[in-house]
């Protein structure tokens, strides 16, 4: 049985939804502030953005490329470049 209708319009993203309140949820029982539970859920999304490109062989340019359109801060980018890399 699934969860969702076949009529739910964009379901990557109600999934991405659920996700967030999961680790929303998670980090306040553990008592972070809301300022780092929206800093690592910023951050995961960076890290699925990063994923999804390398999985389409976009060369690491072209990914901060992309990212950077988006509206990511370079910062951001190179911090997560180094931590996916570990």
């Amino acid at each position: 049985m699934t969860m969702f209708s076949t009529a739910t319009p964009d379901i990557d993203k109600k999934i991405q939804e659920i996700e967030d309140e999961d680790l929303r949820n998670y980090m306040e029982g553990q008592d972070y502030s809301d300022a780092e539970i929206e800093a690592a859920i910023r951050n995961m999304h960076l890290l699925d953005e990063i994923r999804r490109l390398e999985d389409i062989l976009c060369e690491p340019e072209e990914i901060l490329n992309i990212l950077l359109e988006k509206g990511w801060k370079k910062e951001e980018i190179e911090k997560a470049f180094a931590h996916n890399a570990l």
